[in-house]
């Protein structure tokens, strides 16, 4: 009796759409830690992965693997263009939602809660302090002018009353000892 090879549900869901529904349960969490880990926001990282998660139902038929590691690969390509894509559209779109005063659904404290702990974010959280301390207080000021005020350069510089290429080189100096003090974290992949 020949034994039949198991179909991966992604490979299955082209011709049985409901067979997506495994492979979505099979990557859910481990896609919401990914964009939890890098939004560090439980509301956009359950949107990117609804978005990442549509895309891949959308574009099923044109996976062309029949593993689960090219499933995965797969599944991550999307999930990274969409991640690229929101930090590309992400500040026009929040001023365009502010401008028309459009409120997005809130996601209930129990979604934000689950997803805080599938990202691990206040483990994370506590690497990233840790890190900001080993800065210098002038790399410290950069780094928050610019990533968390979201400023840019010129105003960076004005603000710290430095020329503006000196601004860049201290949060490019910033952003890399601030990657090196994470670099191995297991929680930050």
């Amino acid at each position: 009796m020949a034994q039949v090879e198991s179909t991966h549900p992604l490979v299955e869901s082209r011709r049985n759409p409901e067979a997506f529904t495994r492979f979505y349960r099979e990557r859910y969490e481990a896609i919401v830690a990914y964009f939890a880990r890098r939004v560090f926001d439980p509301e956009i990282a359950l949107d990117l992965t609804a978005e990442t998660f549509a895309q891949a139902y959308i574009s099923r038929k044109r996976f062309r693997g029949h593993t689960a590691p090219e499933a995965e690969a797969w599944l991550y390509r999307i999930a990274q263009s969409k991640l690229s894509r929101y930090h590309r559209r992400g500040r026009l779109e929040r001023r365009a939602l502010s401008r028309l005063q459009i409120e997005l659904p809130a996601v209930t404290a129990a979604q934000a809660a689950e997803v805080r702990d599938l990202g691990d974010l206040v483990g994370l959280r506590a690497l990233v302090e840790a890190g900001m301390g080993q800065l210098s207080a002038e790399q410290r000021d950069a780094l928050r002018l610019r990533v968390v005020e979201d400023l840019p350069y010129v105003e960076v510089a004005r603000r710290l009353r430095i020329s503006e290429a000196a601004a860049r080189a201290r949060v490019s100096r910033a952003l890399t000892a601030l990657t090196n003090a994470l670099q191995g974290q297991p929680n930050t992949a």
